[in-house]
This record gives structure tokens, C-alpha cells and sequence, in this order.
């Protein structure tokens, strides 16, 4: 058995698709996947007689065995699905890939040999197929009468009871594996204490059974809760106020359960609005985002997927009648180097950060034209604006997201429809029911919104590389960032309300800052090619001739001077 990242490229189902990064059984057991080893029947009967198996039959998948059914059958079983039962397989003969997905929804594949045996768990996402050798004969084991009930993936497949069950316990693994770092202190770059705190907040409670979505804190005194909130957008947006008594207005907040969303989702609330919360299909369990509020509806999708954005509108309408704002703190991002980063990890910011942006903007846009208004508060980044080294894709998507908007913004001025990049700079996680002291299983830096560490190659590992700027910049910082965001989610909120909203809404001074000293360095190189000029030679040729048809100009004092002088004489 050997078991690897996917790699997600273009090609035929039975190639290797090897990424060259490998899996650990460690980490195949965290979404419930066993593996053994049995040269010996007599193994594979006590493993049965112990986990119940009745039944059993041997299946060979081949052309030779299956005639000209052989592809429809390998393309079926290659499609992504799950069982309501476990699915065992004991190779006895040839070579085949099980693909199952993990806890961050990427593909591992599995290549089984003879006498290598797998169990999947109920309710995981995965898919089979042979190898280029197109045979393999597997023995099945059975816990009642031998099926083979395929439920493909969707939404509705999505809240099967069998389905929520197996996220709940890979939550539940990975909480475990947190708290045994935690209670080690054995992470792989940095110590606990040298970030300048010592472990996670007492006062924190363990996540119950709902996939990691904590629900806002909503009935927190208005005191605890805003913070001592004086913000308010300048009088040229003509925010909320006595002079703009705020109305109550239709949101969809998609990324609702990460860093900035959450805390969005909880101002918008307490000020009475309308909002429909909008989690990960592949990170949170649709009963985590159930009974937030009465004013709240909870669903999931993946901003990538246009199906499960378009049913989240579809339910926006049906739950409350029109749609005012939509606001995307979705987003994912890798911190390494860009040449560390491999195809899939680029290409899933791209897909999260900028086609699921251009997903929600197109899906929603004629249900905005049809009702004559609607506005969006895309969630951009300092990085939209300037290149950080250690997040170069990232930039990259961010740069996509900041001229897309910026177009849009021509083509549907007409229909009263209005946009704005929110441009967050580094924000603390002070939301008071926010859990203080989260941290990346496996380092020793604070969980950092939906940014995750790649461990560096060779070439970029020095302390002092320039990939590794946005690392040690979060070291640096810790859980120190300079900006609220309970602060930031009631601009964003005045930003929704307000009359005149602008093209760009920067928060915080590290936002402000970098953003004006990278335009005034634009400025100033630009100004070193401003004398450079290459006119035509039509051009050039014109401009001698007038220079010398034109006459030299007068000096009138000079001529009043003779004038003068002349009537003395």
C-alpha cells in the first residue's frame, strides 16, 4: 500500500497521478480509514468474526471478466460517492486506487496491492478505480446481504445522517489531535511560549457536535459585545444615522463561519438585520449552522461549486422574499514560497478566491438587475493592492478579485447596483466569543483566519529567505494583530447601510499604509518615464515646421521704451 496526495491533473483515471507528496497511516486514520496487511486468510476471518462481517464475495474487475461493460463500469465507480455502510476490500490479486477525501476536501489516493485491505468509513466521499494494468480481483466483506449502493455526491447527499456522522468524528479526531499538542507543546517550528502566551484559554469550551461552526455569542451585553465601539464611516458615505435611519436589509454573508465573516454575521443580527449565513459544505455540518437566531438561516456551499451558490440564493428568496447585500469573506490561502506551491494548491486559491467570487457575482446579478438595486461588499485584502512575499498566489487571486470588481462597476452602474473591496490589513480575532488561543495543528503559530503553512523546500528555509516573510511576520504578531475586528465587521456593517459607498474601504493603518506607500512608489517610477517620448516622424516634422513659421514674440515694454524715446527725439 502506498498512499499520496492526488495531484489534480489533466489525464486518464487509472495514471498514478502522483504528487511526490506522500500520506502517513496517521493521517489516513484522522478521516477514518484502516488499514492492514493479511497474508493469511485465517487474519481476515478474525477481522471479521470481530467487526461483524456475515457475508463475503470475490469480484474481478477486467475487460476479460466484464466484456465491453468494462468502462461504463470503471467510469461509475470513479465517481465521487459514499455508502451508508462501511466498504472493505481485500485485494487478492492485481492493483487498484481508492481516492477518499480529507478533512480539507482534497483527494488522497490509496494504491492497494495483493493482501493489502482497507476499510472506509460510512459516510466518507470517495471513488475507485483499477490501475493501467485494468485487473484486479478484491474480496468483499459483507456485514448483512452483499451490496453495493452508491450514493454520488450533491446536496443532498451532503446532510445524510451517515454523512454528518463521519464529519463529526473527523472533527472530533482533529480536536483530540489539538489538545494532545497542546498538553505536549510539541509543534514543528515554534514552541508555545515563544509566541508570548502559554496555551489555549481556560475559559474556552470544547466544540459539541457541531462540525466547528461556534454560533455567535448574540445575547453578550452591547457594552461587552461592541467594545467600546466610536467608528463610523466618514459623512461623505452619508452612513447610518439620524440623517439615514438605517432599514432592515436582506443579507447573504457567504464564508459566515470563518474569522471576519462570523463576526459580520453577529453586528449585522444585533442591528436587526435580515442575514443568511452561509457556511463551508466541505469544514462545518449543516446542524451547526441551525438556531443562530431567529433572524438568521443557516446553509452550506462551496463558493467553487456554481449548483450550491445558486441554491443558496434560490433559498435567500424563498426565506425572505428579495436579497439587499451580499457580502464573500469566503477565501483559502497558502503561506510558502511560489515555487514550493504545487498546481492544486494554486489553483484552489484560484478557484475559491476568484471564480467563487465571479460565481456569486454572476449567479446573483440578474436577480439585482430585475429589482433595480443591490450591493456587494467583496472582502479583498491588502494583498489585492501589493505583492507579499510567502503569499504569491494568493496576491494573485486578490489582484484577479480588485480588477473584476472594478470593471463590474462600469457595466452595472446603470442598474443601481454597487460594489466595494473591503481591504482588511491585520486583524485580531477580539470578538468575545471567539475562541482566543486557536492554533494550525502542527505549528506554533495562531490560527490565522484561512491561512495555512507550508513547510519550506530547501532553498527558501533560511530564517531570513524573503519566503518566509509572511511566516515570521505572524510570529512576530502572534494574537497582537493592530486591528478590531469587531471594529472592522461594524464598518463593513455602515457599509451596507450608507448612501454613497466607496470603490475601496480600507481597515486599519497597516492597510493604509502599505497600500499609500505602494502607490507612491508606482508613482515615482512612473514619473522616471514621463519625459520618454518616441513621436512620429510626421509628428517631429510638423512641429520644426511650425517652429519655424512662428514669430519670435514681442517684448511690448521694450517697444513702449522706443516709442518714447522717439517722441523726445
Amino acid at each position: 500500500m502506498r498512499a499520496y496526495w492526488y495531484d489534480n491533473l489533466p489525464g486518464d483515471q487509472r495514471e498514478p497521478h502522483d504528487s511526490g507528496r506522500e500520506v502517513s497511516l496517521d493521517q489516513l486514520s484522522r478521516v477514518g480509514v484502516l488499514y492492514y496487511n493479511y497474508s493469511d486468510i485465517e487474519q481476515v476471518d478474525a477481522l471479521a468474526s470481530e467487526r461483524s462481517y456475515k457475508n463475503r464475495d470475490v469480484i474481478t474487475v477486467s475487460p476479460g471478466s466484464m466484456g465491453d461493460v468494462y468502462e461504463t463500469k470503471v467510469k461509475s465507480f470513479f465517481a465521487e460517492h459514499m455508502h451508508e455502510d462501511e466498504e472493505i476490500r481485500y485485494i487478492r490479486d492485481g492493483k487498484g486506487y481508492f481516492d477518499v477525501r480529507n478533512e480539507g476536501d482534497e483527494w488522497i489516493r490509496i494504491l492497494l496491492e495483493k493482501d493489502d485491505l482497507i476499510i472506509l468509513p460510512a459516510g466518507i466521499y470517495h471513488r475507485f478505480t483499477t490501475d493501467e494494468s485494468n485487473f484486479i480481483v478484491a474480496m468483499r466483506l459483507f456485514k448483512e446481504e452483499p451490496k453495493w449502493t452508491p450514493l454520488n455526491r450533491g446536496p443532498d447527499v451532503d446532510v445524510n445522517p451517515y454523512r454528518q456522522d463521519q464529519c463529526l468524528l473527523v472533527f472530533e479526531r482533529r480536536w483530540d489531535l489539538a489538545l494532545s499538542c497542546e498538553a505536549a507543546q510539541e509543534m514543528d517550528a515554534f514552541k508555545v511560549e515563544d509566541l508570548g502566551f502559554n496555551g489555549v484559554a481556560e475559559n474556552v469550551a470544547l466544540p459539541g457536535s457541531d462540525g466547528g461552526a461556534q454560533q455567535p455569542d448574540l445575547n453578550a451585553s452591547p457594552g461587552r459585545a461592541r467594545h467600546e465601539l466610536k467608528v463610523e464611516l466618514p459623512s461623505s458615505c452619508d452612513p447610518p444615522g439620524p440623517n439615514n435611519p438605517p432599514k432592515q436589509l436582506v443579507w447573504i454573508i457567504f464564508g459566515a463561519t470563518g474569522h471576519i465573516g462570523r463576526s459580520l454575521t453577529s453586528c449585522a443580527l444585533r442591528h436587526n438585520d435580515l442575514v443568511v449565513a452561509v457556511g463551508q459544505t466541505h469544514v462545518n455540518l449543516p446542524a451547526s449552522m441551525q438556531n443562530w437566531h431567529p433572524n438568521c438561516l443557516g446553509t452550506l456551499c462551496d463558493v467553487r461549486s456554481r449548483a450550491t451558490v445558486e441554491a443558496v440564493i434560490t433559498k435567500t428568496i424563498e426565506k425572505f422574499g428579495r436579497i439587499d447585500l451580499i457580502a464573500n469573506c469566503s477565501g483559502t490561502a497558502i503561506i510558502g514560497a511560489c515555487e514550493d506551491q504545487d498546481e492544486h494548491e494554486i489553483r484552489n486559491q484560484i478557484e475559491t478566491n476568484f471564480m467563487g467570487t465571479l460565481n456569486i457575482l454572476q449567479l446573483s446579478l440578474p436577480y439585482f438587475r430585475e429589482q433595480a438595486h443591490g450591493r456587494y461588499l467583496i472582502f479583498s485584502s491588502t494583498t489585492g493592492a501589493l505583492g507579499v512575499p510567502g503569499l504569491g498566489p494568493y496576491c494573485a487571486s486578490k489582484y484577479a478579485v480588485e480588477g473584476l470588481i472594478e470593471a463590474l462597476l462600469y457595466e452595472v452602474d446603470a442598474f443601481n447596483i454597487k460594489a466595494t473591496l473591503v481591504e482588511p490589513g491585520l486583524v485580531r480575532r477580539d470578538d468575545p466569543d471567539q475562541p482566543e488561543r486557536e492554533k494550525i495543528v502542527g505549528t506554533g503559530l495562531p490560527l490565522y483566519g484561512h491561512f495555512l503553512i507550508k513547510p519550506a523546500s530547501e532553498p527558501y528555509s533560511s530564517p531570513t529567505s524573503p519566503a518566509q516573510h509572511y511566516k515570521r511576520m505572524v510570529q512576530w504578531l502572534g494574537d497582537r494583530q493592530p486591528t478590531s475586528v469587531v471594529k472592522s465587521a461594524e464598518l463593513v456593517w455602515q457599509l451596507g447601510h450608507c448612501s454613497f459607498p466607496p470603490l475601496r474601504l480600507l481597515l486599519g493603518s497597516f492597510a493604509v499604509e502599505s497600500i499609500r506607500d505602494r502607490l507612491r512608489c508606482v508613482i515615482e517610477e512612473g514619473e522616471d518615464w514621463r519625459e520618454l517620448n518616441w513621436p512620429s516622424e510626421e509628428s517631429s516634422g510638423a512641429g520644426d515646421e511650425k517652429d519655424e513659421k512662428e514669430e519670435p514674440e514681442r517684448d511690448e515694454e521694450a517697444d513702449d521704451d522706443v516709442k518714447e524715446e522717439t517722441a523726445h527725439n
